[in-house]
Parts: structure tokens; sequence; C-alpha cells
């Protein structure tokens, strides 16, 4: 657990989730042995990493269930059912709108309209919720440049953003990768909005994360405030 220097001004942070299963009682031969630590190893990720978690039959049926549903909304966002809907900020004392928040809709071919509610939550912890995300900040800023472009109209948006993605070690370049697709749009248009309720591990690297990104012309907002811990 103890940071590991690579170079002079970089280090690297470990953690070890671990997956644990019984013989014989959670199966007989090495292959199935092994599937249900790795899918035990996933619920230890899940709950949080840096930890252990037993297998069950229970969480194995809830497992394939999750990979089903995250399977269903991968093929979605490729399909191109993924919208974004924009809640205006109203100054009511001008009356006039300040700004927007960008949020995610599937528009499901057989369901119809689904809230983020129904599908985010099987996002958690997985590696697509990182996608999920960069989609969401690439398509707001590509929303910002057509509306410049179409009606000479400059608006902040603000996005949500999870914790995971937040705490990529990557994150501030691919955001700047990001912002250089959109050369007409300030990167001061983008307001990044994190959950007070986040769960966020290594608080030394997000401020810094935070930093970098201010520094590049990006904004934060805490949301939902007054609902966690903050």
């Amino acid at each position: 657990a103890e940071p590991c220097p690579v170079r002079e001004g970089l280090a690297l942070m470990l953690s070890a989730s671990i997956g644990v299963t019984l013989y014989p009682n959670d199966g007989a031969d090495v292959d199935t042995l092994l599937r249900h630590a790795d899918q035990a190893m996933y619920l230890a990720k899940q709950a949080g990493r840096n930890r252990y978690h037993l297998f069950d039959p229970e969480h194995d049926r809830q497992a394939y269930v999750q990979r089903e549903a995250l399977a269903r909304i991968e093929t979605g966002l490729a399909a191109g059912e993924f919208v974004l809907f924009y809640q205006p900020k109203v100054d009511m004392r001008q009356g006039t709108v300040i700004g927007a928040e960008a949020l995610i809709r599937w528009i499901h071919p057989e369901r119809g309209l689904i809230p983020p509610g129904e599908f985010l939550p099987i996002l958690e912890g997985s590696e697509f919720a990182i996608t999920l995300g960069e989609w969401v900040i690439n398509t707001a800023l590509l929303q910002l440049r057509t509306w410049r472009n179409a009606h000479g109209l400059i608006l902040p948006v603000s996005v949500n953003i999870g914790a995971r993605q937040l705490q990529q070690m990557d994150f501030v370049i691919r955001l700047r990768q990001i912002l250089a697709r959109h050369p007409q749009v300030s990167p001061s248009q983008l307001e990044l909005e994190i959950l007070e309720t986040s769960a966020l591990e290594d608080l030394a690297q997000v401020f810094q994360t935070i930093s970098d990104c201010q520094a590049l012309g990006v904004r934060f907002a805490l949301d939902d405030f007054g609902t966690g811990f903050s």
C-alpha cells in the first residue's frame, strides 16, 4: 500500500482485491473454481477495492445478471440509444438562462425513455462507466459548439462525473484530449459536478486532479450538497 516511486514526481499507489472460493463446496474442477474466484474478486472491486470477497451462489447469479445488463448498455451506446437532455439554469431575478445541466437518458428501442437511476447503478465500479462518462463530456461540448455556431449562444454546461472516473491517473490527460477536439468551446464553459456522497479514496490525488483541471479553465461544483459528509 505504500507509494512506489517510479521516477521523479511520479509515484504509483497499489491496492489488492481478492476473490476467495472454497473447494469442494463451490466447484470440483479447476476451471469452475477459477471462474468463481474471478467473480468474487469482481465483487470485491465493486465494494470499493482493496479487500477480499467470498464467493456464494446468490452473488454468482447477481453477477451474471449484472454482466448481461452491462453488456446491453454497452450495445446501446454503440447503437446511439443514449442522448443528453439539457436542464436550464435560470437566474430568477433577471429571468434569464445562465447555464444548463447535461442529463443522460437512455431511449431504449423496446422500453422507451429510461431515467439514469435505472442504468447508472449497473455501471458502478465498471471500466465502461469511464467510457460513458467521457462520451457525456464530449457530447456536451459538441452541443455547446453547435449552439454557438447555429445561434451565437454561449452557455456554460454542467456534467456529472463519477468518483471512479475522476480518480483515474490519466483523467486530466484524457480531459485535455476531449477539450482539444472542440477548440471553439472555452474550457470555462465546462463545469464538472461531483456528488457529495461519492467515495473518494485518495483525496490528495483528487485535489491535484481538480487543481490541474482548474488550470485548464474547467470549473467544479459539488452536487447534492448537504446530503453527504462534506
